[in-house]
């Protein structure tokens, strides 16, 4: 990655050793080149674990836009909205494209064995920063614009995937394959989110990332970012459910 120096050297990545790395990562290619797949999607979102800092976690609360919709959820733990602490760690373990306007198309090859992202992945696009908190609704805002105010239109920042001041660093990980290049790792991923792509359907879908019980591997992402306008990744590890 271009901003190696950051990240330390991946432990935990295992590819078994009937594929190398860089076997595996050909196999992908190939497959890409002659176009040896089935589309399934636009990839909107990407859930994985990492540890982060819990401090203060259990004393921060929902950020509740109004009295009412504190009143109505009250009793539903499970629809209210997240505190700052809960926003902040969130942001810290996804990758999101937030539409699927210009997220990545997302394949798996013809004999199921392999995701894959033919067209590489376009640039992280800015989030809302999740520590704003509004002081009034957009569809009410005092100075009647369509476009809303200061007040409650939340500051955009950037996904960094090194370095970043508010959630810490996306990747902390890096492996090399044999041919010297260098890959930030992405994982355990735990679920992919996608528009889905295909005839007669349409949608959202997502795929659950699993341990792969014979070699104990997990499903990981490895992004080559030296072209951050289009990174380009690969699946490797584990095993991935379709729509589970």
């Amino acid at each position: 990655m271009a901003s190696a120096t950051a990240v330390r050297s991946s432990a935990n990545l295992i590819i078994p050793s009937t594929f190398k790395l860089a076997d595996r990562i050909g196999i992908q290619q190939e497959c890409i080149r002659n176009k040896n797949y089935i589309i399934a999607g636009r990839l909107t979102a990407l859930v994985f674990e990492k540890q982060r800092s819990i401090s203060g976690f259990s004393q921060s609360r929902p950020r509740w836009n109004n009295s009412y919709q504190s009143k109505a959820l009250k009793d539903q733990p499970g629809l209210h909205p997240f505190s700052e602490s809960q926003a902040v760690l969130w942001a810290g373990i996804t990758l999101d494209w937030l539409t699927n306007d210009d997220s990545p198309v997302l394949a798996v090859s013809r004999d199921h064995q392999d995701l894959l992202l033919p067209f590489g992945l376009p640039a992280l696009p800015k989030i809302p920063d999740p520590r704003w908190v509004p002081a009034h609704a957009q569809h009410s805002c005092p100075k009647s614009t369509k476009t809303g105010c200061k007040g409650c239109v939340p500051p955009r920042m950037p996904q960094l995937l090194v370095g970043c001041p508010v959630v810490g660093d996306r990747v902390s990980d890096k492996i090399t394959d044999r041919t010297g290049r260098t890959y930030g790792v992405i994982h355990p991923i735990m679920e992919i989110a996608l528009m889905v792509m295909g005839a007669g359907t349409q949608g959202f879908g997502k795929i659950r990332g699993r341990t792969n019980p014979t070699d104990g591997t997990t499903l990981s992402l490895l992004l080559d970012d030296s072209n951050p306008e289009r990174m380009q990744g690969y699946f490797v590890g584990g095993r991935f459910q379709l729509g589970g």
